[in-house]
């Protein structure tokens, strides 16, 4: 059962990390002559309150929230309130805002639905989606013209679809000062698997020229002096232009380019498509070891893994009569049905690091994102652009930096035509290694691999320096997201 903290989404935050936004909140304020005031929106353990005593501010400039009635006051002469600070009145109260706000979604709070309508008004802008987001938006209301905002939060708004909105509401309407990604397990003395960035921002439309201060995933003791390998400035008008207005930490700009100029994403190449969602895998799927029958079963590809790429024999079956067996089921999903049966590439959806596969002429697949190539030519390298390690890159540092990658996902992937040459030699390499894979599921793929990389790092025009980096993450993703 999890803690009366957990279930609000109260974390506590290493004092490390505290002193580090502290600071950064000051920096901001040393020129005010008046006696700024501080808010700190979901006080908690009361870490952030004390530090800012601790660094010199009075307790009459600081005030605190905390939704929480068992909470008491953390240090005597502040503005305490038990308030829920979404429902705060009110507009540029504060100086400055600093915190770490709950972090809980539509799925994991009953707050949700308790306010569905009071929320849904109050931040039509951005969607309700996450506790974070909306403490976010909502600091944003209460501080005054100029007023800095920092708070630490999921890194999941850099990049998840859903936060679309929130991303282009943060560039529209301040100035992004810094995005700066946490220790990779800042709460896991909490128990707390998530992975976060301080995010700073200033109550001011950005300027024209205005750059953000990127700062790639840190140690504790690397907040004031990090490596300059770790550290990016771009101008703020970048993230207008990428994909969903998503936020890309230290990513080359090369990279970026391939979104700006000519940006031709992969969905105007080839058909990606989803396909069959039973509702019910349990009753519906059987897995091969399962199967004494076969021509009765169906090869069904779902999402194979990432030793899976290339080829991999199907995992599971659904049976040939499943149009009749699925008639009276309301879950049971056909999405795009002109494409079932057809040879192609079926993609991995969740884990951590991606993989394409070789999609068998008549069988199904389901819910992850699958591509029907006109030319078996253009499969195999599709195929083995999928499987470069750019494109793995791509995927998880500027396209979603989530474990989940769905279709929406793919169909941003910029595609850069290859020379007849580059392409003819990848359709060979990708062709022997499906047809290795076959004969032995063990085959080692790294030398093909390697020299396919090498192409595609060609085609992308990749600079010398930055193609090991690239592989460095992609075989260290887990760590270096």
């Amino acid at each position: 059962m999890l803690s009366p903290q957990r279930a609000m989404g109260q974390y506590s935050t290493p004092q490390e990390t505290v002193d580090y936004m502290v600071n950064t909140v000051s920096r901001h304020l040393e020129s005010q002559h008046e006696e700024p005031q501080i808010l700190d929106p979901s006080t908690g353990d009361g870490i952030f309150v004390r530090t800012l005593v601790q660094s010199g501010y009075t307790p009459s400039q600081i005030h605190a929230y905390d939704v929480d009635p068992a909470i008491p006051a953390q240090y005597e002469g502040i503005h305490y309130a038990h308030q829920d600070f979404l429902k705060a009145e009110g507009t540029n109260r504060f100086d400055a805002i600093i915190g770490n706000p709950p972090y809980k979604s539509k799925r994991q709070s009953s707050y949700f639905t308790e306010n569905r309508d009071v929320l849904a008004e109050q931040f039509q802008d951005i969607g309700v989606h996450n506790m974070y987001s909306l403490f976010i938006y909502k600091g944003l209301q209460l501080l005054k013209e100029g007023g800095i905002l920092t708070m630490i939060v999921q890194d999941s708004f850099l990049t998840n679809v859903y936060y679309k909105h929130f991303r282009n509401y943060l560039l529209n309407h301040s100035e992004i000062q810094e995005v700066i990604l946490a220790p990779r397990r800042l709460f896991h003395h909490g128990k707390a698997d998530v992975r976060t960035s301080i995010l700073t921002i200033k109550k001011a439309p950005a300027k024209d020229g205005h750059t953000v201060r990127l700062v790639d995933r840190l140690t504790y003791q690397q907040y004031e002096n990090p490596p300059e390998t770790s550290v990016q400035y771009l101008p703020q008008t970048v993230f207008k232009k990428l994909p969903n207005y998503n936020f890309a930490i230290n990513v080359p700009e090369e990279v970026l380019e391939l979104f700006r100029s000519h940006y031709k994403p992969l969905e105007h190449i080839v058909p990606i498509k989803t396909g069959v969602s039973t509702g019910n895998d349990g009753r519906f799927l059987r897995k091969a070891d399962e199967i004494t029958d076969a021509e009765d079963w169906i090869p069904f590809y779902k999402n194979g893994g990432a030793k899976d790429g290339w080829y991999y024999p199907p995992k599971h079956y659904i049976h040939k009569d499943w149009r009749s067996l699925s008639q009276n089921e309301k879950k049971f999903t056909i999405r795009n049905p002109s494409y079932l049966y057809q040879e192609g590439i079926t993609c991995s959806s969740m884990g951590v690091k991606f993989s394409a596969s070789y999609l068998p002429k008549g069988s199904l697949f389901g819910v992850n994102a699958n591509l029907f190539p006109d030319k078996q030519e253009d499969l195999y390298y599709l195929l083995g652009l999928l499987n470069s390690s750019l494109v793995k890159y791509i995927l998880r540092k500027v396209l979603n930096r989530t474990n989940m990658v769905t279709s929406g996902y793919i169909k941003k992937i910029p595609y850069i035509r290859p020379s007849e040459e580059q392409k003819s030699i990848v359709v060979k390499k990708a062709e022997t290694l499906v047809e290795k894979k076959k004969e032995n599921p063990e085959y080692s793929t790294e030398q093909l691999h390697q020299e396919i990389d090498d192409i595609i790092f060609d085609v992308y025009r990749i600079k010398e320096e930055h193609r090991e980096e690239m592989l460095h993450f992609c075989e260290n993703v887990l760590e270096c997201l």
